[in-house]
């Protein structure tokens, strides 16, 4: 018998993520979750329609996903700079980067 619930794992360990701040996991509007660099949040959901968020408190970016019963689905989360922000840290130490949430395809899960 299959199960009317999925898995999904969201990672921060991506070799671009900048490190610094960290992100705070919402599902479905509710807090989960405060994943630092180089850790990891699993958790259970219902098959369905849902909606997963990261948050720096300055950016934030959402991903809809779709879960059948028994899937599980691996995403990836961090912050990097923008191509705008690399240059400027390169000159001035600092400068703007963004949140990204995506499916992690370097190792398929379902």
């Amino acid at each position: 018998m299959q199960s009317e619930s999925a898995e999904v794992t969201i990672v921060r360990d991506a070799e671009n993520d900048i490190k610094m701040r960290g992100l705070e996991v919402y599902v479905d509007g509710t807090y989960a979750d405060d994943l630092k660099f180089n850790s990891s949040y699993s958790f259970s959901l219902p098959a369905g329609d849902h909606t997963v968020m990261v948050s720096n408190h300055l950016y934030k970016k959402s991903l809809q996903i779709s879960l059948k019963p028994g899937e599980k689905l691996a995403l990836l989360a961090g912050n990097s700079f923008t191509l705008i922000g690399g240059l400027m840290v390169s000159v001035l130490g600092m400068g703007p980067y963004k949140v990204f949430l995506r499916q992690d395809t370097r190792a398929q899960t379902s």
